[in-house]
């Protein structure tokens, strides 16, 4: 049964929000959903360092979109700028839900400070990786059957992959292109906010944090401290590497609405 709650979805760098379909659709069973299809695309908000920009682009879709607070859930670079919106916006917000977030806090922070002034950043992140992705493939190419044979997508769901490629692949007389820019992609991946001990999620706001089990990502020790001052309930999905959301996405969805249901339920009671 459908709701009168609204979710907006962020998804992670490099992954437009059509690579989530089975996801939201499964989210759209019980809620109102909507997103940005490319978050930092829109030229109005240039990706800084930070993202503030993104925090700001993301805090006028709501004001287009909707007139009630909404839940926020966002994956890894989605639930970053989801996070910092729900810090700096929370009146735009009824509740959050981050899914393996990255994040760099502590003296891990001070580290990536030291590189990023030497101009190494793209040593210790992706970013490097995506500058030099491939962009551009022949006509004859099976483009499924090239991501499924990468190391980020062998343990997603095929339909996953399928979405994957429809939203950020397009077809052009001639070849197929990535539909988004890898040059943004990359600046997204040096730009990651260093300054996340500055934030902390208002005391009445209900939030969690669902990690995979297997993530390189959001390594449970380096995430306590941010999970204690930030008050967060959290669960880590079985078998789940960073792209979790992507390798179990009904589990996920199932996830999601349990929880908004106990907060909506609570919420009631009061």
């Amino acid at each position: 049964m459908k709701t009168n709650s609204k979710i907006h979805f962020a998804h992670a760098n490099g992954f437009p929000a059509g690579s989530y379909r089975v996801l939201l659709d499964s989210l759209s069973s019980q809620h109102q959903v909507i997103a940005i299809d490319k978050l930092a695309h829109n030229p109005n908000f240039p990706v800084d360092f930070g993202w503030q920009n993104q925090v700001a682009e993301l805090v006028e879709f709501l004001h287009e979109k909707q007139a009630e607070p909404c839940y926020l859930v966002g994956h890894s670079f989605g639930a970053v700028v989801s996070f910092l919106t729900a810090c700096q916006h929370p009146k735009l917000v009824k509740g959050l839900v981050l899914l393996d977030p990255p994040l760099i806090t502590g003296l891990t922070s001070l580290l990536f400070k030291s590189v990023r002034r030497l101009g190494l950043a793209d040593r210790l992140s992706p970013a490097k990786q995506a500058m030099n992705r491939c962009t551009t493939w022949s006509k004859d190419t099976d483009v499924e059957s090239y991501f499924k044979g990468k190391a980020l997508f062998k343990d997603m769901h095929p339909e996953c992959i399928a979405d994957y490629v429809s939203s950020a692949v397009k077809e052009t007389p001639d070849a197929f292109k990535l539909d988004f820019d890898h040059r943004i992609e990359a600046n997204i991946f040096r730009t990651i906010p260093l300054n996340m001990g500055r934030y902390k999620l208002p005391e009445n706001l209900p939030a969690m944090i669902i990690t995979g089990e297997k993530t390189k990502v959001c390594k449970e020790r380096l995430i306590a401290p941010f999970i204690k001052k930030n008050k967060l309930e959290h669960l880590v999905v079985k078998e789940g590497g960073h792209m979790f959301p992507l390798e179990q996405p009904n589990l996920v969805a199932e996830l999601i609405n349990q929880k908004i249901a106990q907060w909506e339920s609570m919420k009631e009671v009061v």
